[in-house]
């Protein structure tokens, strides 16, 4: 066969072709390998094998050389390995290598080709790295089904207990103030109140457990996204009390609601300097009822005046209610906002 068809052929192959010598010499190179490594062809001949690898890879690279001239065979290079070789230009691409002794040469030499396999190492990257950002999904799932079982359960044993525990000690407390002197009775009936506003609290706090991470939208949701909001704001989270069937208040109110409610915080936030935010919601046969009451400055001169509270007011209107703002018993403000529990009704 003629040499010059032979060297075609080895032109056309698609991966570089070398032939180096024992002494680690590049003594042929196709031109797909001058194209490989950035350089021309005649540069590339005579030019040492280990120019073409990074430095810091060319110690080893030289130790390999000299354990594959003793026990030649044909086989991959870097078995297991990500081989990187070096462009003319300084940059580094990643390599496949197979190496086979030349057959029928009177001196050692090895045949050596070289593909680039940097489109399938990119591929190869981007699956690693879904893959990883899909384990790490998977263990914030696990993590937020762990969280969101230990509130339900913290949930359940507050329901199941604290608030039964407490309704028993109003009860027990109840029949011994009927039996009570004149004077230990009133104290006793103060005590049921504070028990039936600490298991309110706790009724909350139960439901903003179990929503927490719902896909439920409703009303309570909507508030506790609005103190979630506004405590980003002020740097601490409002007290929040929530009492009374508030899921079934009429959709029409609960659209006039959540913006005076924000309205409120966020006036708290930039005027009135509180430590403190107390913000109940309570809803029963005739009247929903909004009071959000904080310990800041106060009102002003202007009190009563703004456009954030028209806005209140004139949303108080629209479905039937009232709206009024007033200093608080010791210092701070106390807004009120109140609509007829049905859309139309006339609150008594």
């Amino acid at each position: 066969m003629p040499d010059d068809f032979v060297s075609s052929v080895v032109d056309a192959a698609p991966d570089g072709m070398l032939v180096v010598d024992a002494e680690g010499i590049i003594v042929f190179a196709n031109r797909q390998a001058a194209e490989l490594f950035g350089v021309e062809h005649d540069e590339l001949i005579g030019s040492p094998v280990d120019s073409r690898i990074p430095s810091r890879h060319r110690a080893e690279h030289h130790r390999h050389r000299i354990e594959y001239r003793a026990e030649p065979t044909v086989r991959p290079m870097g078995v297991g390995m990500l081989l990187r070789a070096l462009r003319a230009d300084g940059t580094e691409f990643p390599v496949e290598v197979s190496l086979s002794p030349l057959p029928g040469a009177s001196t050692f030499h090895v045949v050596a080709a070289v593909r680039d396999v940097t489109a399938r190492v990119e591929i190869e990257e981007r699956a690693e790295e879904q893959l990883r950002r899909s384990r790490e999904a998977m263990l914030e799932a696990d993590r937020v089904m762990a969280i969101a079982d230990d509130r339900e359960r913290i949930a359940r044993d507050l329901h199941d207990t604290v608030i039964q525990r407490l309704f028993a000690s109003g009860l027990a407390l109840q029949a011994a103030a009927s039996r009570a002197e004149p004077d230990v009775a009133p104290r006793l009936e103060g005590i049921v109140d504070d028990l039936d506003a600490t298991i309110r609290e706790i009724r909350t706090v139960i439901f903003s457990l179990q929503a927490t991470g719902s896909a439920d939208e409703g009303t309570r949701v909507r508030v506790l996204d609005l103190i979630g909001e506004a405590a980003q704001n002020l740097g601490f989270e409002p007290r929040l009390l929530l009492d009374g069937p508030i899921e079934t208040v009429d959709e029409e109110i609960v659209a006039q609601l959540l913006p005076s409610l924000r309205e409120a915080l966020t006036n708290v936030a930039k005027h009135a300097g509180a430590s403190v935010v107390d913000v109940a919601l309570t809803v029963d046969d005739s009247e929903v009822r909004l009071v959000v009451r904080d310990d800041g400055a106060g009102l002003g001169p202007d009190r009563g005046t703004g456009r954030g509270l028209d806005n209140m007011a004139t949303r108080a209107e629209v479905v039937g209610g009232s709206f009024r703002i007033e200093a608080g018993d010791d210092r701070g403000t106390c807004v009120e906002w109140s609509a007829p529990f049905a859309v139309g009704a006339t609150a008594e």
